[in-house]
């Protein structure tokens, strides 16, 4: 059994497969759109800081990190999450993060956020990003410790 398990994790990583795999379990851990494949909806997470909104991002402006495409409005916001990705990512792949807080992952809907201490928070509704702004170092300290264990079940 042992030996036709090596053999296996040969022929699948002489294929790729687990490429692709590694790729698709990453691709749980942060919200992408199901119909592109961009990261949170193919929104450009930089402008959120520097425009103050929302803002889609064009394919011409695309840069994959962590095994998922992400794209931008503009080269210059490339560029800059190039160099600092984990910066301007949002927190929590992009979960929902009342959600978070509350033990499980969500979807979130990219045009409902919030930025606290440089830190970018996107939810699933208004009416969640209103309950997470009731006790916010209480959401973000409760949704930081449940992550990890949440993490580990979306890469599966």
């Amino acid at each position: 059994m042992r030996l036709l398990l090596i053999l296996l994790a040969l022929v699948f990583s002489a294929t790729g497969m687990s490429s692709t795999a590694e790729a698709s379990a990453q691709s749980r851990r942060i919200v992408t759109d199901s119909r592109s494949g961009y990261a949170i909806y193919g929104y450009d997470p930089v402008a959120y800081f520097t425009e103050h909104s929302a803002v889609l991002g064009l394919r011409e402006h695309e840069y994959v990190w962590n095994g998922v495409s992400w794209i931008f409005s503009t080269r210059a916001n490339k560029a800059v999450f190039m160099q600092n990705p984990d910066v301007y990512a949002p927190q929590y792949g992009g979960h929902g993060a009342l959600a978070m807080a509350r033990g499980y992952a969500s979807d979130s809907n990219p045009n409902v956020w919030a930025i606290y201490r440089n830190r970018l928070f996107l939810f699933y509704s208004y009416t969640a990003r209103a309950a997470w702004a009731e006790a916010v170092d209480l959401h973000v300290e409760r949704a930081d410790g449940e992550w990890p264990a949440i993490e580990g079940t979306l890469s599966r």
